[in-house]
């Protein structure tokens, strides 16, 4: 930053978009993208630029609406729909000068996180044979492989700090409300959200004020923070590397804070935050609105569907209303718990996911939001930085309390700084 020089940028983006074969994007943009760096080049020239993110490539996850793209959200269902007007984030970055490079490939409907599209699997920049998780994985690859600078996802249980972790760069999901969801297809508007996925925080921080995320300055942060860290994390099991690199990091980073303390629970109760159990009720939660918004389309052509997806939503339809508060009730006492659990800590630094990203060839691991699932059910903050020095990549999650986004935006920009 700034971005100068955006029209020889974009050309080398457009190269190395063309040169890799990662199925990171569905529809480029690009007679568009240019006419937009030409205009930058020139405000930039006239010492005009309108903000700091002026000139910066961006990608689009494909369930946000962009007037005159295509509109699909993954879904083959609604292939040929296009949109009428731009989502509000996209109006914000249009009149913050960046560039909008093309739309980014998802899983279908926002609903996973294998890092498959119907275009087919989304390919890792370090292995095709790799995921890159999902469900925002198009815009984690693109991100990584340098297509563009920034891209912009959305994360319901996960869907930005999982492809973030698993590609090694920065993700990052705000607390609810501080970016909104108009024009975006929705999964579950209680849990939905949108974030940006970016190699550098300080990129991601300068998004975020650009798009008026951030209602206050975002200031490096004292070394008077309280800090806990998981000490276990019940049935979600880490993977070996994870683990290792998780409580390395926990070492470099112990002089940051004030105190590092574990979190301790009562082990009698066995396992008492059930991470498993809450991310199966959100999920629920999840399809059954999924259900209620596509069952008409569902009986009318299933075959719109693919079998994962149609199996989600066929879920979601018997759930009954006694199923969903359940469900429901499972989501609040978590929260009650965790509250209870934090409420002494400023950030709490526990993995990303607890594997690394996995072979298209296995099954999606059941775990992959096992960890994300926090933020998510709390209505926390939380960003995900790169943390391994050799191998494939691992993310740290820094979860602040509900409203402290930008101490968790310093926090990791500091971290990984």
């Amino acid at each position: 930053m700034p971005f100068a020089n955006a029209v020889e940028r974009l050309e080398s983006a457009i190269a190395r978009i063309e040169r890799d074969d990662l199925n990171a994007w569905c529809h480029l943009d690009l007679e568009a993208a240019r006419e937009a760096a030409r205009a930058s080049d020139q405000r930039s020239a006239n010492a005009q630029s309108l903000s700091v993110i002026d000139g910066c490539l961006v990608g689009v996850k494909a369930n946000i609406a962009v007037a005159g793209w295509p509109w699909a959200g993954g879904l083959r269902s609604r292939q040929g729909v296009r949109a009428d007007s731009d989502a509000a984030v996209i109006e914000a970055l249009r009149a913050a000068g960046a560039i909008l490079l093309g739309q980014t490939t998802m899983d279908a409907g926002a609903l996973g996180a294998s890092g498959r599209s119907m275009q087919g699997a989304i390919r890792h920049p370090l292995d095709g044979a790799l995921s890159v998780g999902g469900s925002s994985g198009g815009s984690a690859a693109a991100v990584a492989a340098g297509h563009c600078d920034a891209a912009i996802g959305s994360d319901t249980i996960g869907s930005v700090r999982i492809p973030a972790a698993l590609c090694g760069i920065v993700g990052f999901k705000p607390s609810p409300h501080r970016l909104s969801l108009h024009g975006v297809l929705p999964v579950h508007e209680d849990f939905d959200h949108l974030g940006p996925l970016t190699r550098e925080a300080s990129l991601a921080r300068e998004l975020l004020r650009a798009v008026g995320a951030f209602t206050n300055p975002v200031c490096a942060p004292s070394r008077s923070l309280r800090c806990a860290v998981m000490s276990s994390f019940g049935a979600v099991e880490l993977e070996a590397t994870t683990e290792s690199a998780f409580r390395a990091a926990i070492g470099r980073y112990a002089d940051q804070f004030a105190s590092i303390e574990q979190l301790e629970w009562a082990r009698e109760t066995g396992d008492p935050l059930q991470l498993r159990k809450v991310r199966r009720a959100i999920f629920a939660l999840c399809e059954h609105r999924m259900w209620l918004a596509h069952r008409e389309q569902l009986e009318r052509q299933p075959e719109d569907f693919d079998e994962p997806l149609r199996g989600m939503l066929e879920f979601g339809g018997q759930l009954d209303a006694m199923k969903l508060e359940r469900y429901r009730t499972t989501v609040d006492d978590f929260i009650t718990r965790w509250r209870e659990l934090t409420q002494n800590f400023d950030i709490i630094l526990l993995p990303t996911s607890p594997v690394p990203a996995f072979a298209h060839a296995l099954p999606t691991p059941d775990s992959l939001a096992d960890l994300t699932v926090i933020a998510t059910a709390t209505g926390s903050p939380a960003a995900t930085i790169p943390i391994a020095s050799e191998g494939l990549p691992v993310g740290l999650q820094l979860v602040g309390q509900p409203g402290a986004d930008e101490l968790v935006m310093a926090l990791a920009e500091a971290l990984s700084g």
